[in-house]
């Protein structure tokens, strides 16, 4: 990251001091807030009255009058655009209102919060089994949703007005998802907050990527040779065996919507996924976020059909020079003819023949085609901070306790045959239990 440029003059602050005192805390009012904060965010609020504006837009209107600032700020994630935001606030059962902080500076660049408030469920586990929940309104940042931070110093000033909304009772928690372990971001946000205000033991997890080279053929360079021949053999072996009753199909224009999402619940509806809550499902939300991406063209799905039955697909979205992919799905009748494997190679000769696209995004999770496809590996784990008031505080313990016993566990289940064998079957079973 840059270096912060330099702090505003003494001139311009008491200027500001006069002009803006609605939205920025004087220094007799500073003194006394900065007692309930954490400790990292009051060394903050010493240089918040830098910044010549802080607003919080908290209606969808709102959100539209900032339309020219964001689209000024570097936007690397989708789910830090401000449509496909929007989508998620129109759509979303949970989300109560959106929470987006903007911050303006002299001669610096603005910065934002992209985050929404939602009545958040903080589900407490042992293992896959749910021992109850407890739901807190919560400010939600979306993934790389601080916009504009050229360094931490940028970062500790939005995480200041985000304690802040804390602290003035609008939220009890703030969910910062899928953050790198090894960013300053993360580094800020947990020097923050300590004891009983940050969510303890979270698991860090890894998000696999892979550089899109000009063909499968390198993309594949990297196996061994045995692996590549095994590989092209299973693809000719489906292709020998089902002919011309085979035919894949992308879609990726507005007017396919329809027949898209219903081959994709064909398929989904027999995954083990969907028993777990992950696969397409048809919500508001789901068909409100692919009818925005088409609109706009970044979403892309690959659908295999087996005798103008769907079978398998791949689906995502391109955005940013990235293509981040969703939850695959496919049939389980067809699992020993490879029908999901040679979907995603259909998939990766497409990326690989398209000039904006230069990074493939396997998303979190432990699947071993990640592993197995992914030359890039991020370790990111999520950030829960709590308000200083008893309830949440509470929960963020008990929260805390379980995420240390289930690590453990975990653990123990890594260095066991056995044990690995439990949890499949025990996941299996969950998800069928699931199953509509």
């Amino acid at each position: 990251m840059e270096p912060c440029p330099a702090r505003l003059s003494g001139e311009f602050d008491r200027k500001l001091a006069q002009c803006c005192r609605p939205f920025m805390l004087g220094a007799q009012d500073m003194h006394a807030t900065t007692k309930a904060l954490p400790t990292v965010v009051r060394h903050v609020s010493a240089r918040a009255a830098s910044a010549i504006l802080a607003t919080i837009a908290t209606t969808p209107e709102e959100v539209e009058k900032l339309r020219d600032a964001w689209s000024a700020l570097p936007v690397t994630n989708i789910d830090a655009d401000i449509d496909y935001f929007l989508t998620v606030v129109r759509n979303a059962k949970r989300v109560i209102r959106p929470h987006v902080v903007h911050i303006r500076r002299e001669n610096q660049p603005d910065l934002m919060a992209v985050a929404r408030i939602e009545q958040m469920p903080v589900t407490f586990r042992f293992g896959y089994r749910v021992l109850g929940q407890a739901s807190l309104p919560t400010i939600v940042l979306a993934f790389d949703g601080i916009l504009g931070a050229r360094c931490r110093e940028d970062e500790e000033l939005v995480l200041y007005h985000l304690h802040q909304s804390l602290q003035s009772g609008e939220a009890d928690l703030i969910l910062m998802p899928n953050i790198d372990v090894d960013s300053t971001l993360h580094a800020a946000a947990t020097a923050a907050v300590r004891g009983a205000c940050r969510a303890r033991a979270q698991r860090a997890t890894r998000r696999w990527m892979a550089v899109i080279p000009d063909s499968l053929d390198e993309f594949l360079s990297e196996r061994s040779a045995k692996t590549r021949s095994t590989l092209r053999r299973q693809d000719r072996q489906l292709r020998d065996q089902f002919g011309e009753r085979m035919r894949l199909r992308r879609f990726d224009s507005h007017k396919e919507m329809d027949e898209l999402c219903r081959d994709m619940e064909m398929v989904a509806s027999r995954t083990y996924q969907r028993g777990l809550g992950v696969s397409f499902t048809g919500t508001p939300l789901a068909l409100g976020l692919i009818d925005l991406c088409l609109r706009q063209g970044w979403h892309r799905t690959w659908m295999l059909y087996l005798d103008d039955r769907p079978v398998a697909f791949w689906t995502g979205t391109a955005y940013a020079g990235t293509f981040a992919i969703g939850t695959p799905g496919f049939d389980p009748d067809h699992a020993r003819d490879s029908v999901g494997r040679y979907t995603m190679f259909r998939m990766i000769e497409d990326l690989c023949a398209d000039s904006e696209i230069s990074m493939l995004d396997y998303g979190q999770g432990e699947a071993e085609y990640k592993s197995a496809f992914g030359n890039h590996e991020l370790k990111e784990c999520d950030v829960l901070l709590a308000a200083r008031r008893p309830k949440a505080m509470l929960v963020m313990l008990g929260f805390s306790m379980l995420s240390a016993v289930n690590n453990q566990s975990r653990r123990l289940v890594e260095r066991s045959a056995w044990a690995r064998k439990l949890k499949a079957s025990w996941r299996r079973r969950i998800a069928e239990s699931r199953k509509p």
